[in-house]
């Protein structure tokens, strides 16, 4: 390769990392709004799990039971001797003193306690499983669902904050972002039975509208959202008949409730329906939210007491455990780990460290823009996911570049000590890089059915490690010969130094 062509190859990759670097590291005012628009750095828009922004907390309180400062606003003044209406106001005191008695942090309704039928502490127990039980099909990377002085239950999920939206660097995003958690704390919390009805048809009393469901799944393809309804054979025949039904009376909304909330509403039906349908939403997060509780309310999974989250719910926002810069620490060591090892390339391989040196910041570049792109909550542990790709990435580098330095010891030139020095590093190489890729990618995919959060993230963040580290490798192949052809003196370039023997 000439000089010429190996000058525009390098200078158009440059200018491709300068660019892509700009915008993955730098936030800046947008000129000519007064302060008010902001571009947020791909960086500042990854959403950073509950170890980097911390927890929403809410505690939500069944029917009966209030909290102190309830308890305390709803008292009524007590009359003192003389006032008008005296003993009509100490009726109404005693009343309602005597309505209530203390447990720990909480008043419950003595009525409560004193029911032989239902265990109030029992059934808030086995509320709180079923509760757990859904918030675990969020995929959360990390979430509690916990009892609290026995009578009420405290639920934590990460707030999914990006770094923007944690310094409230941009208010649109934070917001956003609360109304997800606070909309879906009162989706997840909702109580009773599934049923599917319009205005004058519903499904037959003595059908069980469960078992004409087989599930309800999310859907998404080109920013559409809808939740798909999967019927079981009685279910096809079931909704046929209703909706034929409907067809008749000039019917066109086909209503889903949980309990007394309507959860979903298919609208202009035209036609009975004959198979499994979609029904669109606004977003994918409501779509996650419609098909959790559907499915739970489906499988007989229903709350026993009333929580009424959907008339007040109070959220309180907890700061990330590991500190409010948690997310800067985190940055600056894992730029530090970056520059270690382009100053370690070029120290140990000269001009050539800087073709490793550019695979760092591709790499980097690359895992940033992916993390943003797919939406992946990133953790410390994903961050540690991160850095093991990169130790793959240039372990794999060095690797092949100490076995083209043995090449050239025995007398090669540079262009053979390459070919064999890649050759006899190429299935150690390619078999450490499959093994890893099929590793996270199996265990990907495991947690994607399981819902088991942070490590379907991590796994997630490791195969794309993994399989860019590969890439790379063969990339920086291609990079040295590029950038090491304008050389005349090839090993002066790596920093390798050839041994020619001599004849006896």
């Amino acid at each position: 390769m000439g000089k010429i062509k190996s000058a525009i190859i390098t200078a158009i990759l440059l200018a491709a990392i300068v660019v892509l670097g700009f915008f993955v590291t730098v936030s800046y005012t947008v000129p000519k709004s007064n302060g008010v628009d902001r571009y947020n750095s791909f960086i500042s828009s990854i959403h950073l799990g509950a170890d980097l922004t911390g927890e929403a907390t809410a505690v939500i309180y069944p029917e009966g039971v209030i909290s102190v400062t309830d308890y305390k606003e709803g008292l009524p003044a007590k009359p003192e001797e003389g006032e008008d209406k005296y003993a009509d106001k100490l009726e109404k005191y005693n009343k309602y003193i005597n309505k209530y008695t203390q447990c720990g942090s909480v008043y419950v309704e003595k009525d409560l306690l004193e029911d032989e039928e239902k265990d109030l502490a029992e059934s808030v127990k086995k509320d709180a499983a079923v509760l757990s039980s859904r918030f675990d099909k969020k995929g959360y990377s990390s979430y509690s669902v916990s009892v609290q002085d026995d009578y009420t239950i405290r639920i934590a999920v990460p707030t999914n904050f990006s770094y923007s939206a944690y310094k409230n660097l941009n208010a649109s995003a934070r917001s956003t972002e609360t109304n997800k958690i606070s909309r879906t704390i009162q989706y997840l919390t909702t109580t009773g039975e599934l049923s599917v009805s319009s205005e004058k048809h519903n499904i037959p009393t003595k059908d069980n509208a469960a078992d004409y469901f087989k599930s309800f799944t999310k859907y998404s393809a080109a920013k559409n959202y809808a939740v798909k309804i999967n019927l079981t054979k009685e279910g096809k025949a079931g909704i046929y008949k209703l909706t034929s039904d409907m067809v008749a009376d000039s019917e066109t909304a086909l209503n889903f409730y949980v309990g007394d909330t309507q959860i979903l509403s298919l609208n202009n039906i035209s036609e009975a329906i004959k198979s499994s349908f979609y029904i669109q939403v606004n977003n994918e997060a409501l779509a996650e939210d419609y098909a959790i509780i559907l499915n739970s309310a489906a499988k007989g999974e229903t709350l026993s007491l009333n929580y009424g989250t959907s008339d007040d719910l109070t959220i309180n926002y907890a700061s990330a455990a590991l500190g409010d810069n948690a997310a800067i620490y985190l940055f600056v060591s894992l730029l530090v780990l970056a520059v270690g090892a382009i100053v370690y390339s070029i120290v140990r391989y000269r001009k050539l460290g800087l073709v490793n040196a550019i695979m760092i910041l591709i790499y980097s570049l690359a895992m940033m823009t992916a993390i943003l792109l797919i939406e992946i909550q990133l953790t410390v542990t994903g961050a540690f996911m991160i850095i093991l790709g990169l130790a793959l990435l240039c372990g794999s580098n060095f690797v092949a570049f100490e076995a083209i330095r043995g090449e050239t010891k025995r007398g090669k030139t540079m262009h053979a000590a390459i070919k064999s020095g890649y050759r006899s590093r190429l299935t150690a190489i390619l078999d450490l890089h499959v093994i890893m890729i099929i590793v996270s990618l199996m265990t990907t995919l495991i947690c994607m059915f399981t819902c088991a959060g942070e490590i379907f993230a991590c796994a997630f963040i490791f195969f794309i490690a993994s399989f860019s580290s590969y890439i790379l490798y063969w990339f920086t192949r291609f990079m040295w010969y590029v950038l090491s052809s304008p050389a005349k003196d090839k090993f002066a370039f790596c920093g390798f130094k050839r041994e020619v023997p001599l004849d006896d």
